[in-house]
């Protein structure tokens, strides 16, 4: 089969690999027939990882073949895959934080992988019954080729965050994960979602979803939105950029009394001073999205309730995937998200 493989820093190639096979009970092979490249894939591409590693880890499949311990699947079931694979039955998983798993690993060249990825005609998924989703009648690949891990971690924001009804909510960085984040506040009954980047064409989508937006490039942020809230600030901030200026402007934004919820990848010298917010009753939320609640998102998109194709830009055949890399990584042509289909 072909897969995107890591060779070395800052190299990936497509190349010819074996087959997967079913190595444990709970595993199964599924065919994919819709991928998609994340700016994880970014990070590890130029951070590095293990040579050999197969890429990716959002993906769509059909199962083909399922170990003896695979109960709730079938041949020839559509499924969605999460990110990140959990046994399900360690003390992590039960206590609902299976990115935690003492078994598990997360697909695409992170921790514990095992060179498992999705970018790839056929994939291994370990503890299919709990990674695997069942894609409801009626809804197609595109549909919910992000359930899994952008829109898992975007719908985190508004969750940890306990964003309540009428409440303001900035959200810093309108890139994927930040656009999943303003798509799904409104479900919480949010009376206003600003969404703040230094990119319009990003800026375009957040108003699709509903957003005030505003262009850090052109203005400042956190005065407008002081502006925006009678000078107290926002009730919550969801910070999905991962810079210094994004973290310093939703730490800054939020009132005396909020919440801030950080999605994206902190830089590892970035510095909180906690006394500055010490006596204002603030709360801090920080880690990787929420798997959890895969197929009551799902149900939300089946119920016309949510809906990420516009975050949909590109879409290439599998074969060309490195032409898509290059496409998303330098954000040509206004790149959001690319689609790779298999077949």
């Amino acid at each position: 089969m072909k897969a995107v493989i890591f060779r070395g820093t800052g190299d990936l190639r497509l190349e010819e690999v074996p087959n997967p096979k079913i190595e444990a009970p709970a595993d199964a092979i599924i065919k994919v027939t819709t991928a998609a490249i994340c700016a994880s894939d970014l990070h590890i591409k130029h951070a590095g990882t293990e040579p050999g590693t197969i890429m990716g880890h959002e993906y769509c499949g059909v199962v083909l073949e399922t170990g003896s311990q695979v109960s709730s699947l079938k041949k020839g079931d559509r499924v969605a895959g999460k990110p990140a694979f959990s046994c399900g039955s360690c003390y992590y998983c039960e206590h609902r934080q299976q990115s935690l798993c003492s078994r598990g690993g997360i697909f695409g060249g992170a921790v514990g992988s095992g060179k498992l990825g999705t970018q790839a005609e056929y994939a291994r998924i370990p503890f299919a019954d709990n990674t695997l989703i069942k894609i409801p009648g009626g809804l197609d690949d595109e549909d919910v080729i992000f359930t899994g891990d952008i829109l898992s971690t975007g719908f985190s924001g508004p969750l940890r965050t306990g964003v309540a009804f009428g409440d303001i909510v900035a959200v810093f960085g309108a890139g994927p994960v930040g656009l999943c984040a303003v798509a799904c506040t409104p479900l919480f009954g949010a009376g206003m979602v600003i969404a703040v980047d230094v990119l319009d064409y990003r800026l375009d989508v957040a108003r699709k979803f509903g957003a005030v937006t505003i262009n850090a490039a052109k203005e400042e942020p956190v005065k407008k939105i002081k502006e925006l809230t009678g000078g107290i600030g926002a009730d919550a901030g969801i910070e999905a950029a991962g810079t210094k200026t994004t973290l310093d402007s939703v730490f800054a934004s939020v009132r005396r009394g909020g919440r801030v919820s950080i999605l994206g990848t902190v830089p590892d010298d970035y510095t909180f001073r906690l006394g500055e917010r010490f006596f204002d009753i603030f709360n801090l939320n920080i880690g990787l999205g929420d798997q959890n609640y895969g197929a009551e998102l799902m149900r939300l998109i089946k119920n016309h309730k949510l809906d990420l194709k516009p975050l949909i830009t590109h879409r290439f055949p599998f074969a060309e995937i490195m032409k898509a890399y290059e496409v998303f990584e330098k954000k040509q042509g206004n790149c959001i998200k690319v689609i790779l289909k298999t077949s």
